[in-house]
């Protein structure tokens, strides 16, 4: 593998069938090739931290949120040819919040949004996003609206309301499934974006991310030191303790990887192995993963 650096802090990796993309803290995004090469210098296409993203065949489709500003961006970027450098903050700070100039350079598309998203999957080659007090939405490749749903209703942590966020969309054989950071979990018709099923797990800790894998069920990403594992929604989590919070996971069609704050992981028959590592990982590919720093490393465990 390419041993070169990013060239800036990544907080994640998009990843797709054959390019991913690399994200970094204040908005860098880089491509690499199937097995994490960067393919071209790293750009800062628009002036503020991206939320979320998806990698589909042929582009990229994210949101950037700049909170200070209130400025929100959807859009999409080609995968093949070159990305370029957008828009300063002074820009972005001298607009007007309708100013359509300021967008993400040599974007496909992009859209204004006037409600802050929260998260975004993909879904047999549509996209399936989320806004605050909003709804959820699935689109084409293209931006053209396929259909839109009411936000899902738990009852049992309603009273948590605006804080109760979404943290991950993912398509799996049940249909698409959303999750909130309470514990929230609602599978939807893929075809309507009706409700057929919803319940709260108890997970004892608030949820950052889930990863659903063929023969590996569900991985629950914690914000403790912990994760959860289930092979299908009805059923009642495991929660098991990691040496710290896990950031990225993948099933390499026997077991759970995973890579953290300052330890790698994995899962085999029932039991959790970690291995100590000098930094943070954001990122697992291929047996490798990605540090906060910007280079890759062995994985550990």
């Amino acid at each position: 593998m390419d041993q070169r650096g990013l060239g800036f802090p990544p907080c994640r990796i998009d990843r797709g069938e054959q390019m991913h993309v690399a994200i970094g803290t204040q908005g860098e995004m880089a491509k690499l090739g199937p097995t994490g090469e960067p393919t071209d210098s790293f750009t800062r296409p628009f002036p503020a931290p991206i939320l979320d993203g998806v990698t589909l065949s042929d582009r990229w489709v994210g949101f950037w949120v700049e909170r200070e500003f209130r400025v929100a961006r959807m859009a999409a970027l080609p995968l093949q040819g070159d990305w370029f450098d957008g828009p300063g903050r002074d820009d972005l700070r001298l607009s007007s919040l309708a100013d359509s100039d300021i967008q993400p350079a040599g974007a496909i598309w992009h859209r204004i949004l006037d409600a802050e998203p929260m998260a975004i999957g993909s879904v047999g080659g549509n996209i399936v996003f989320s806004t605050l007090g909003g709804g959820i939405y699935m689109i084409d490749s293209e931006a053209r609206e396929i259909w839109r749903a009411q936000y899902p209703v738990w009852s049992e942590i309603s009273d948590i309301g605006v804080q109760d966020l979404l943290v991950s969309i993912v398509e799996s054989p049940e249909g698409i499934v959303v999750w909130s950071q309470a514990g929230g979990v609602a599978v939807l018709d893929p075809s309507d974006g009706s409700l057929l099923s919803s319940r709260v797990l108890e997970l004892g800790d608030k949820l950052s991310n889930a990863i659903y894998a063929e023969g590996g069920g569900w991985l629950l990403m914690l914000h403790g030191g912990t994760i959860g594992l289930l092979e299908n929604i009805g059923e009642r989590p495991e929660v098991l303790e990691t040496s710290g919070p896990v950031l990225d996971a993948q099933y390499d069609g026997r077991e759970w990887r995973w890579t953290g704050w300052r330890h790698d992981g994995r899962l085999s028959e029932g039991r959790v192995f970690t291995a100590y590592r000098e930094g943070i990982g954001v990122a697992i590919l291929e047996g490798r993963v990605m540090t906060n720093d910007g280079e890759w490393s062995d994985y550990s465990a």
